[in-house]
């Protein structure tokens, strides 16, 4: 086996170790809470808040509306309990039983705008709940994909590891350096496959006598375009 055969290859399970890892790495920044299951669990909060205040606003009416019924019983059995009242007493009595019925009527007037607001609200709730539900299942399935894929990836990672230092071992010292000082300054390639007459690093043809050398295999040959290690299989 030439010297760049054997940097080849070494690229090849360098080159598909880089790729797992950056699967992993996108696998991790999407396990977890999406954005969409995010917002839809912020709009059922939301919903469900907007519904407990208008409860509230109900209940209070309700309180509201029951008190002045209390009050206006009251005042009318004293206007029509048989007490000798004075005409003013009666005038002031009647007056006093006609305003708390006009405040209980507005009272129920906005009791009643409130159930219709509570059943928008409870309709809105329910939507929200049904979108959260829906986005929660397909959240969970994928999270469950994810977390197999990535035990998978990582069995492959552990096993390209393992084969590595095989591949090092046939490694010539100085070519091994050459090799990791390229290597970061390429996009993770130091060595490009000469395929078609053209180097598939940037692209560029080399010469026939640099495709020669190369082929041969006993030298490293650099392409004149990108300065990666060129290899002829």
């Amino acid at each position: 086996m030439s010297r760049v055969q054997r940097l080849y290859r070494l690229q090849s399970l360098d080159s598909e170790l880089d790729k797992t890892k950056q699967r992993l790495a996108d696998i991790a920044a999407r396990l977890g809470e999406s954005n969409a299951l995010k917002e839809a669990g912020q709009a059922t909060k939301i919903a469900d808040q907007n519904l407990h205040k208008i409860r509230t606003k109900m209940r209070d009416l309700d309180l509201e509306v029951k008190s002045l019924s209390q009050k206006i019983t009251q005042q009318e059995k004293l206007l029509y309990g048989g007490r000798n009242l004075s005409a003013k007493e009666a005038s002031n009595l009647q007056d006093e039983v006609e305003s708390l019925k006009r405040r209980r009527s507005q009272r129920e007037e906005l009791l009643l705008e409130a159930m219709v607001e509570a059943e928008t609200a409870e309709a809105q709730l329910a939507q929200a709940q049904t979108a959260l539900s829906s986005i929660q299942a397909e959240w969970t399935v994928d999270q469950e994909e994810l977390v197999k894929t990535q035990s998978e990836l990582e069995a492959k990672v552990a096993d390209l590891l393992e084969q590595r230092p095989g591949l090092v071992s046939g490694v010539e010292v100085d070519d091994l350096e050459e090799y990791e000082d390229i290597r970061p300054l390429k996009g993770g390639i130091a060595v490009a496959l000469v395929k078609d007459g053209a180097c598939q690093g940037c692209g560029m043809a080399p010469s026939r006598s640099k495709i020669q050398r190369a082929r041969a295999g006993q030298e490293l040959t650099y392409c004149g375009g990108c300065g990666r290690i060129l290899y002829v299989p």
